[in-house]
C-alpha cells in the first residue's frame, strides 16, 4: 500500500459519525458485549465481525446502509467487549448475540457476518430462527476445522511478524499505528479506503491477545447445520487461500440450503467489503431489499 497516502489517514474519532450511539448489554454470566449503533428507522441489520477485528470495522458498510438500524457488536475478546475469562466458543458467541437481540428488543433482524462472524451468523440462524429475518455469510469458513494452539511467547516464524505487530500497536501513537498496520494486512491486499484501514488498525489495538488461542470450532458448513437454516441466505466468497477449492467447499451449502443465493468475488481477497466495496454493497443492499 502507498505509505505516503496512509500517512494522511485521520484518527478514528474524526471518522466516527457523531450521531451514532454506543452501549453494552450484559449476559447472564456478567460478560458485557459492546456495540455501536446507527439508530436508523428501517429494519435492524446486525453486522458481525471476524476474528481479530471489531464491530467498528463495518463502519463504511454501515454508512452505506443509511436508514437501516445498523448494530455492530464486538465479540468477547475483541473491541470494547469483555475478555475471554468466562470462556470463548462458537456456542458462547452465538448466545451473546442472541442476548444482544433480546436486550435491544430487535424484531427479526438481518444478520450479516464476515469470516468468524459468518460462522456465528449462520449458527444463530440455525439455532434461533425466530430472531433472524435473513442471513448473509461473507467469506465464512467453508469446511469444519479448528486451529491448534500457538505459543505466543515463541510463535512459529510465519506468525512472528503478526504477533509482534499486535503487541506493539497497543501502545503506539496514531502515526506509528498507521505504519504497523501494514504488517497485519494480507500480502497483496488492495489499497484500502481510509475508513477500512483506520478502523481495522484500531480493532487490532483493542484485540485481546489471549483470544488468539481461544478460537472457535468451525462447524457451520455441515449438512446438519445448513439444513436447520430456514430463512433466506446469501453467501459471498472470495478467491480464497492458495490451493483452496472454493467451488467444492461451497457445495455443502448450495446442495443443502433451503433458500439460498451465491455470489463469488473472484477478484477479491478475504475482506470483500474492503477490497470490492462498491460491488459488495450493491449485492448486499439488493438482498436486503428483496427480503
Amino acid at each position: 500500500m502507498e505509505t505516503q497516502k496512509i500517512a494522511h489517514y485521520r484518527p478514528l474519532a474524526e471518522l466516527m459519525p457523531k450521531v451514532w450511539q454506543s452501549g453494552s448489554v450484559e449476559t447472564a454470566t456478567n460478560v458485557h458485549i459492546h456495540y455501536t449503533r446507527t439508530g436508523g428507522t428501517r429494519l435492524p441489520v446486525i453486522l458481525l465481525h471476524g476474528f481479530q477485528t471489531a464491530g467498528i470495522t463495518w463502519m463504511r458498510t454501515a454508512e452505506a446502509l443509511a436508514g437501516y438500524d445498523v448494530i455492530m457488536p464486538d465479540f468477547r475478546g475483541h473491541g470494547l467487549s469483555s475478555g475471554i475469562e468466562q470462556g470463548f466458543s462458537a456456542e458462547l458467541l452465538t448466545e451473546d448475540i442472541a442476548t444482544l437481540i433480546h436486550a435491544l428488543k430487535l424484531d427479526q433482524a438481518f444478520v450479516v457476518g464476515h469470516s468468524m462472524g459468518g460462522e456465528i451468523a449462520g449458527r444463530l440462524a440455525a439455532t434461533h430462527p425466530e430472531l433472524v429475518r435473513a442471513v448473509v455469510l461473507v467469506d465464512p469458513p467453508l469446511h469444519p476445522f479448528n486451529l491448534p494452539p500457538v505459543d505466543l511467547d515463541n510463535p512459529p516464524p510465519w506468525l512472528q511478524p503478526m504477533v509482534s505487530a499486535l503487541r506493539s500497536i497497543k501502545s503506539q501513537s496514531h502515526e506509528q499505528r498507521l505504519v504497523t498496520m501494514q504488517a497485519l494486512l494480507a500480502p497483496g491486499s488492495a489499497q484500502w479506503d481510509e475508513i477500512d484501514y483506520v478502523t481495522s488498525m484500531e480493532a487490532a489495538a483493542q484485540f485481546d491477545l489471549k483470544t488468539f488461542n481461544a478460537r472457535v470450532d468451525y462447524q457451520l458448513a455441515t449438512v446438519d447445520m445448513i439444513k436447520r437454516i430456514t430463512c433466506p441466505m446469501l453467501l459471498m466468497t472470495s478467491r480464497g487461500m492458495p490451493g483452496t477449492d472454493v467451488a467444492q467447499n461451497v457445495k455443502v451449502l448450495t446442495d443443502n440450503w433451503l433458500d439460498g443465493a451465491y455470489v463469488h468475488f473472484a477478484d477479491s481477497g478475504h475482506f470483500i467489503m474492503a477490497d470490492q466495496f462498491e460491488r459488495f454493497i450493491e449485492v448486499l443492499t439488493n438482498f436486503l431489499s428483496d427480503n
